[in-house]
């Protein structure tokens, strides 16, 4: 219990700089995510809370996850685990699924948001929020504008295997087409495309994931270098404990012994990766292969980030 009320008493005043993970859908940003919630300086939304949005309290539970012996039961249904705030915040919010840097949008933010996470932080009993925002809504620019100082995460992965993972979710039907697309109008030259690959539906998925990623990159140009770091998927794979040590030095956090420890003894599990050789058939590696050579997969990276920080290449898979 010593090292949990060492934990307890570095969590003071909750900070309005929070940590946000963010990236594309499937980008393998879960993984990055559920370890880091294990460092004390962490809190986060949980899957209990995501089902009693109306009740923060339910954060005074994750404190669980800092007694010694627990890491075993960390994924079970029976324990609060790290989600995506999505839900819950949509009750917060009603103007949520904007984009816009409106003002009646960053005030709703401001006087709802701000304070929600404050109780989480508070109730959790740690100092500063974690939180993993991917794919659509990209709320990078509001997020930097509302919490003034607030940390970037940028977690990339290459189109194949991204778009392997997606292809096994259960929404992955819905994306099949471009019909249901609400964000910024498509280039032209995707739609051509497209119609020269027959309208295939990973085609398809591959647009939405390019647009993605593009709007990702577009926001983080709006946010200071200093206060973003990119990690790639494989990259965290082939190295947690070193890419971790990068992170926490990134958010100035301490990486202590005893949080490197949970880290090591933490199952991280590669090839991954490497799925999508066995999952696409021929025409559709050809396909994705023109696309990524007529479009690339996002833009160049933004720059240097902060000390020597491990920067995940735009396109291509590791």
């Amino acid at each position: 219990m010593s090292n949990l009320r060492a934990d307890e008493a570095s969590a003071s005043t909750p900070t309005t700089a929070p940590l946000f993970i963010v990236g594309t859908g499937r980008c393998g940003s879960s993984i990055i995510d559920s370890v880091l919630a294990m460092h004390p300086a962490f809190a986060w939304q949980s899957s209990w809370i995501d089902v009693f949005p109306r009740f923060p309290v339910l954060a005074s539970v994750h404190r669980l996850w800092d007694l010694p012996g627990t890491d075993r039961f960390r994924m079970t249904r029976f324990m609060p685990t790290p989600v995506e705030p999505y839900d819950a915040w949509r009750v917060q919010l009603q103007h949520f699924s904007e984009e816009s840097l409106d003002d009646e949008t960053l005030n709703e933010m401001r006087t709802r948001l701000v304070p929600y996470i404050q109780r989480i932080c508070r109730y959790h009993g740690k100092p500063t929020f974690l939180g993993k925002l991917v794919g659509r809504p990209v709320k990078v620019e509001q997020l930097a504008q509302v919490f003034p100082g607030s940390r970037f995460i940028h977690v990339t992965r290459g189109l194949k295997p991204t778009l392997a993972s997606l292809m096994k979710v259960d929404f992955f039907a819905e994306w099949e087409n471009l019909g249901d697309w609400r964000w910024e109008t498509i280039p032209p030259e995707l739609l051509e495309f497209l119609d020269e690959c027959d309208g295939s539906p990973v085609v398809a998925t591959a647009i939405r994931l390019l647009l993605n990623r593009r709007e990702v990159d577009s926001q983080l140009t709006q946010v200071p270098h200093d206060r973003r770091i990119e990690i790639g998927y494989a990259d965290f794979i082939n190295a947690p404990v070193e890419q971790m040590r990068n992170i926490c030095e990134f958010a100035d956090v301490e990486a202590s012994d005893r949080f490197l420890e949970r880290v090591r003894a933490r199952e991280v599990y590669g090839g991954a990766d490497e799925k999508w050789l066995s999952q696409f058939e021929a025409r559709e590696i050809e396909n994705l292969d023109a696309f990524e050579s007529r479009f690339g997969f996002g833009v160049p990276p933004l720059g240097p980030n902060p000390g020597s920080f491990a920067m995940a290449s735009p396109l291509g898979d590791r």
